[in-house]
């Protein structure tokens, strides 16, 4: 006599479906949309249908997924943050509707929870979708780098780059990040003359340089750090002495390229936007509530403090910003603690990229789908989504 298996039903079957396919090509589009889709309006949309509603909805269909995916340290601290952020809109001066303010941790929050489900279900489908954006980019900063050097027409000379991309300074962000994770795949590659993470790494590093920007710069130097803690120490010997040999022809061919444009008034900048901040110091101003800031000798006033932590701290103050780094120690002791697993290092260095990037350069901690979800959100929800591999797993045994 034969025992009959129970049969899925039509919710369960759909949310396996969503969870197997939808949301892996929904991953994939929105970290390589921002290349193809020329139009920034249209990137939102790709988002908002290709990965945050099929994600809302499989969680809608699959109750006890919800609860695996939503009782994790790094995902209660986010909701800490984000509940903190919505609370200080109370006494901000938001430019705004809130209804629009509401949404964006909801964003952040399908974001996190595609990353989540797609872990659980098929950690490799995760690790090969993020592996295909990555191979994308650096096709994307190919044919920029192409398109710029032989028929631009403008007479800029910074690489401002194409789609969705506009900005130099933002565009370098999308690119930095992106060697970031070639960076980690190199140290992590079987041969150090792998030719695909050395080429990628080249593409990228070609296009960031074309873009002026030393913002990335400063956040791979801090990605390469963290990979010369953890990672083969043979292979940080050798990009060691790469970046230094790179550094010596730069200074000997065109000592310019680092010099000429100083500091960029950041001192200047990041003194005036503490003082406005020491106004307000323990709530800050509210989320959302625009800052100006009026540098002398520079003929444009600023509407950021040119740091993500300062941005935090004007907003939410410095309970919002203790909030903000407890969500980051977490993401980081879990990633120590994890280092053996090569996806957890390869998302801790694409986070410790982003986070040191926005020490010169942001202000968008909490945002609709744009650069600087490239520095805090996506990499933070890879470190999340192995988080609940690892963590769940250490629980269970």
């Amino acid at each position: 006599m034969s025992i009959d298996m129970p049969l899925e039903t039509k919710p369960q079957r759909l949310g396996s479906l969503i969870n197997t396919y939808v949301l892996p090509v929904g991953w994939l589009l929105t970290l390589t949309g921002i290349f193809w889709v020329w139009d920034r309006s249209l990137y939102h949309k790709l988002f908002y249908i290709c990965l945050a509603l099929p994600t809302l909805l499989a969680v809608l269909l699959q109750p006890r997924l919800f609860a695996r995916i939503g009782n994790n340290p790094l995902f209660i601290s986010f909701l800490l943050f984000s509940g903190y952020t919505l609370l200080s809109i109370a006494w901000a001066d938001a430019e705004s509707s809130i209804g629009g303010l509401i949404k964006r941790p909801l964003y952040i929050a399908m974001l996190f929870f595609s990353a989540g489900i797609i872990a659980v279900h098929n950690p490799d489908r995760l690790k090969q979708c993020t592996w295909f954006a990555a191979i994308i980019a650096a096709i994307a900063a190919a044919l920029s780098l192409f398109y710029f050097e032989f028929f631009e027409t403008t007479s800029v000379w910074r690489l401002s780059g194409y789609g969705a991309l506009y900005n130099p300074l933002l565009t370098a962000h999308v690119f930095g990040a992106f060697a970031a994770f070639w960076l980690a795949s190199w140290f992590q590659a079987r041969s150090a003359l792998n030719p695909l993470p050395i080429l990628c790494l080249l593409v990228l590093g070609a296009a960031i340089l074309a873009t002026g920007s030393r913002t990335p710069l400063i956040g791979l130097a801090a990605a390469l750090g963290w990979l010369l803690i953890v990672g083969n120490r043979q292979r940080g010997m050798i990009a060691v002495g790469v970046v230094v040999v790179g550094l010596v022809g730069i200074v000997l061919i065109s000592p310019d390229t680092i010099t000429q444009r100083g500091v960029s008034y950041r001192p200047a900048i990041w003194m005036e936007s503490l003082r406005q901040i020491g106004e307000h110091p323990w709530l800050g101003h509210g989320f959302d509530t625009p800052m100006t800031v009026i540098i002398q000798g520079l003929d444009k006033k600023l509407a950021d403090p040119h740091n993500i932590e300062l941005g935090v701290l004007y907003a939410g103050g410095i309970v919002g910003l203790a909030l903000w780094m407890t969500l980051y120690s977490l993401a980081v002791y879990f990633s120590w603690v994890h280092r053996k697993h090569p996806m957890v290092t390869l998302a801790a260095t694409w986070l410790i990229f982003g986070f040191a990037s926005g020490l010169t350069e942001g202000n968008a901690f909490m945002s609709r789908p744009k650069e600087h979800w490239y520095l805090i959100w996506i990499p933070m929800a890879l470190v999340y989504a192995q988080s609940l591999i690892h963590w769940t797993r250490k629980r269970t045994t």
